[in-house]
C-alpha cells in the first residue's frame, strides 16, 4: 500500500466522521424519529460540531499544524476544548432521561480523551486508533461481526497513521491499549451496573 491509500484509510477513519456517523445510524434504525433527531443534535451539535469548526479554523491559521492536530505540544489546546464538550454532552443526556447504556458510552469517550491528555505528558498516543476500537465496542453488542471487522480493521488504521508519519508505532500501540483497556471497562460496568 502506498501514501495515497493511507491518506484514504486515515481520513475515512478519523474518529470525527465515523463516532458521528455510528451515532447517526444506530439512533435513527432504533429509536423513533424525535428521539433519534434529539440525541442525534446533543452529540453531533455539542461535541463533533465545534470541534470540527475550531480543528478547521486553527489549521487554517496555523495555530494547528494540521487538521489531525498531529503536534503533541499543539494537543494539549485540542483535550482542553474537547474533554468540556464531551462532559456537557453526558450531562445533558444524563438530565434528560436518555438510556445509562448511552450516557456512560458518551462519558467513557471523555474518559479515553482525559486519559489521552494525561499521556500525551509523556507520549503521543493516537486517537485514531484508540477512539475506533472504543468504537468497535460499541458497536459489538449490536452487530458483533460488524464491530469485529473495525476492530481488525484498525490495523489498518494504525498503519495509515504510521505511513502518514503522524504516529509511530508505540504511539499506535499505546493509542491501542488506551482504547482496549477503556472499552473492556466501559463493557465490564455497563454489564454490572
Amino acid at each position: 500500500m502506498n501514501k495515497t491509500s493511507a491518506k484514504i484509510i486515515s481520513s475515512a477513519a478519523n474518529p470525527l466522521f465515523t463516532i458521528p456517523l455510528f451515532v447517526i445510524i444506530v439512533m435513527f434504525a432504533f429509536e423513533d424519529f424525535k428521539k433519534a433527531a434529539f440525541i442525534s443534535a446533543i452529540i453531533v451539535g455539542v461535541i463533533f460540531i465545534p470541534l470540527i469548526l475550531i480543528m478547521y479554523v486553527k489549521s487554517k491559521n496555523k495555530s494547528f499544524t494540521n487538521f489531525d492536530v498531529s503536534d503533541r505540544v499543539q494537543r494539549k489546546s485540542l483535550f482542553l476544548i474537547a474533554l468540556p464538550l464531551v462532559i456537557i454532552a453526558t450531562i445533558i443526556l444524563y438530565k434528560t432521561g436518555q438510556s445509562k447504556t448511552l450516557y456512560l458510552s458518551v462519558f467513557f469517550g471523555f474518559v479515553i480523551a482525559f486519559v489521552s491528555q494525561i499521556v500525551n505528558l509523556f507520549i503521543k498516543s493516537s486517537l485514531h486508533v484508540s477512539l475506533n476500537i472504543y468504537l468497535s465496542f460499541l458497536i459489538m453488542p449490536t452487530n458483533l461481526i460488524l464491530g469485529g471487522i473495525l476492530l481488525l480493521l484498525t490495523v489498518l488504521i494504525g498503519w495509515s497513521r504510521i505511513s502518514l508519519g503522524r504516529h509511530t508505532l508505540k504511539e499506535v500501540l499505546v493509542g491501542a491499549g488506551i482504547g482496549l483497556s477503556i472499552s473492556l471497562i466501559m463493557f465490564f460496568i455497563q454489564r454490572t451496573i
